[in-house]
């Protein structure tokens, strides 16, 4: 629900902004009134299928971000110079006129170029001077493409959140380390510990996966937001695996030729062989010969050309099974 207030915040500033853009005289008060209402509409919807929308990658929506960013500013500048080139006056009052001569008035307007002139000599009557598909084109970039633009930025900053929320949530309440609940079973906490190396990209992968995860509500453990700042690395390592229903490992050229096996023999003494085949996941990103304690596993491929969508292959895996009454 948090995770909705700044998609609502946005979506309410380009309601407001739309509701108040200011819209040349030009227009009827009716078409001014529609132009923003509609404008004010769509930001609510887009920003609403933006906030509902779940298991995005972070890529996606920063190029969504970018393309709204791009059509709102072009749909302004369109506006503007609409503004400018598509009103003229006459009689003291300002009326929106075309840019494509009627057939009629083509020659004459070649010698009397003044959009004023010829109006004048039309007797206020555009549809004589210009053709009404122009004219219907101009009274749309000079009054719906003004509010347009605020929904369009106003998606581009939803896109944003999206891309950032949750860029990561707050760790879980744990209980004090060395504590056992009742019965002597270790609790599930999480649905998968992620296990990786802190150079890039790995970096960049472990944290994709993780918002990937969360965003299709599975609890996921990564070192740097939910072991405890006051505990040893290790001992943290071994809780997260024991409270996790899955350890991800993250396979790289660089996870498998580190030399600092710690993780590892963590990994491989927290989970006896048996165990390890039902929870031991490697996330294949780059194609190695899996170290010893992986052998065995099939794993997931993340390396391209990819045959079936790796993420759905894991959250088909991930997301908890119905159980079964007996």
């Amino acid at each position: 629900m948090k995770a909705a207030w700044p998609h609502a915040a946005v979506a309410m500033t380009g309601a407001i902004v739309a509701l108040v853009w200011p819209l040349s005289p030009a227009l009827s008060s009716r078409d001014a009134l529609q132009a923003r209402l509609a404008a004010a509409l769509l930001t609510f919807v887009v920003c609403t299928a933006i906030a509902l929308s779940k298991g995005m990658r972070p890529g996606v929506w920063t190029a969504t971000s970018m393309a709204t960013a791009a059509a709102g500013l072009a749909v302004l500048l369109s506006h503007v110079a609409a503004s400018s080139t598509c009103v003229a006056s006459y009689d003291n009052r300002l009326v929106v006129i075309g840019r494509e001569y009627t057939t009629a008035a083509a020659g004459y307007a070649r010698a009397n170029p003044s959009a004023r002139d010829l109006l004048l000599d039309a007797g206020g009557a555009a549809d004589k001077v210009w053709t009404p598909a122009s004219i219907a084109s101009c009274r749309f970039w000079i009054g719906w493409a003004g509010p347009l633009a605020a929904a369009l930025f106003a998606a581009c900053v939803s896109a944003l959140v999206a891309r950032r929320t949750p860029r990561f949530a707050v760790a879980p309440v744990r209980p004090p380390s060395g504590s056992v609940p009742a019965g002597g079973h270790t609790t599930t906490r999480y649905d998968a510990f992620l296990s990786y190396r802190h150079v890039e990209p790995d970096n960049a992968w472990a944290k994709n996966i993780v918002e990937v995860l969360e965003s299709h509500d599975l609890r996921v453990a990564i070192d740097f937001r939910d072991f405890g700042p006051n505990e040893h690395f290790l001992s943290e390592m071994e809780r997260c695996i024991k409270e996790s229903r899955f350890v991800l490992c993250v396979v790289s050229s660089r996870y498998v030729d580190s030399d600092h096996c710690s993780e590892e023999a963590i990994i491989s003494k927290t989970l006896d062989l048996a165990d390890r085949r039902k929870r031991l996941v490697p996330l294949v990103f780059e194609r190695v010969e899996l170290p010893i304690w992986l052998h065995g596993l099939v794993g997931i491929d993340f390396t391209p050309p990819v045959g079936v969508d790796p993420i759905e292959r894991l959250l088909a895996l991930m997301k908890p099974q119905p159980s079964v009454s007996a």
